[in-house]
């Protein structure tokens, strides 16, 4: 079965609809840049919300880009992360420093980039690679690009995914999680529920 994660959450309704729902993992973005940024205080109020309700409460998943090591573990103690998510052009050095459980993101463009540099990461983050902005983009990659990957790592999928192309994705692909944020908003960090929900349905189907 694929797992899905719902990204780019700001508001405790949204994280608790997709955890009762069915969402594996539930994604709070530390980028400040990002319109989906949120405070690590106001995160592990929403985590706190998530885990009092669910005894099998998702993995929680922190998203920074080049941040400092010493700021990461900060952040995941407060918030109790799961799991971190490295967007930038942190190195396996990095993630070994690091020392906690890390999802790197691998930006697919023309085509797909060494998938080997991180043997430290515990998944890789296939996503659509844009020189302006890095992640969020709401845009898809060439799928067929990773008919290549060695799949010697469990991955995710990102990059334009949706309640109605999502299916398609995964049965080309055969990721083993699928990442959504802007597929299923009204607006960046507020969630649609109907589309959640839609999002979740189809996957499971």
């Amino acid at each position: 079965m694929t797992r899905i994660k719902i990204c780019g959450l700001t508001r405790e309704e949204d994280a608790v609809f997709a955890a009762d729902r069915g969402a594996d993992f539930l994604g709070f973005i530390f980028i400040p840049t990002s319109p989906r940024h949120v405070e690590p205080e106001r995160a592990a109020a929403i985590a706190a919300a998530v885990r009092d309700r669910r005894e099998n409460a998702p993995k929680l998943v922190g998203v920074f880009r080049d941040s400092s090591n010493d700021y990461i573990r900060e952040v995941a103690s407060l918030v109790g992360l799961d799991l971190v998510q490295l967007h930038g052009t942190e190195t396996d050095e990095d993630l070994r420093e690091l020392g906690l459980p890390a999802i790197k993101t691998v930006r697919v463009g023309a085509a797909l980039p060494d998938t080997t540099a991180h043997p430290s990461a515990e998944w890789l983050l296939f996503d659509t690679y844009d020189e302006r902005r890095e992640g969020g983009t709401g845009r898809r990659f060439d799928w067929s690009l990773l008919a290549v990957y060695s799949r010697s790592k469990p991955f995710f999928l990102a990059g334009g995914l949706n309640p109605e192309n999502v299916g398609a994705a995964i049965s080309l692909v055969r990721p083993d999680a699928v990442d959504v944020a802007s597929g299923v908003e009204s607006e960046p960090g507020i969630k649609d529920h109907e589309k959640i929900e839609r999002l979740i349905e189809r996957v499971k189907r």
